[in-house]
């Protein structure tokens, strides 16, 4: 479950603040609110993620990286499991508000957020194209995609299967959920207990 500290905030602030913490933390409507650790399958699939998409996706144009850079959503600051945005950028910087493909993993504490209230938030930023909310436990992914209208659908589609691809139309590139899923539930391979 998540915990909220008793602490409000403005995102100046709350970017001074975390920097001298450990664990993670967002800024929800002016509250800190501090996030479990994710288990060893989450953690997998958010590698996965990270190593397909900076596979297709060319490096001098694109940064691809995991959960610890911040997205700024209004007055809200996530910390969605994989980030892709333009290359270049501020190196010192603790953000970023033009994200092109978030990823959120489900987890317990965050499920009904990933549905609800990151549609909604993630959906509103100019420079995003996809929005992917991914199973921890099978190779499942909903994703949102900027139609041609310049509008996000209201229900995502629905991508099963380690067979299949997520087509990221706008980078025209197609993501592999073999890849993504690698040593994951049933089609693991590994040692047992790994």
């Amino acid at each position: 479950m998540n915990e909220r500290l008793d602490i409000r905030l403005d995102k100046q602030s709350f970017f001074a603040w975390v920097q001298d913490r450990q664990g993670r933390y967002e800024l929800r409507n002016g509250r800190i609110v501090m996030h479990p650790g994710v288990s060893r399958d989450h953690w997998r699939i958010v590698t996965g993620f990270v190593i397909a998409l900076n596979k297709l996706l060319p490096p001098d144009t694109w940064t691809v990286g995991p959960a610890d850079f911040a997205v700024e959503v209004g007055d809200n600051v996530r910390y969605p499991d994989v980030v892709v945005e333009a290359a270049g950028g501020d190196g010192k910087a603790l953000s970023t508000a033009n994200p092109i493909i978030l990823v959120e993993v489900l987890s317990p504490s965050s499920a009904g957020m990933d549905f609800t209230e990151k549609v909604a938030e993630y959906t509103s930023l100019s420079s995003l194209e996809a929005y992917i909310v991914a199973s921890q436990d099978e190779a499942i992914c909903w994703v949102w995609q900027r139609e041609p209208d310049g509008n996000f659908p209201r229900l995502p589609e629905e991508i099963g299967g380690r067979d299949k691809s997520i087509e990221l139309t706008a980078r025209g590139v197609a993501l592999p959920l073999a890849v993504v899923y690698r040593g994951i539930g049933a089609a693991s391979i590994g040692p047992a207990g790994a």
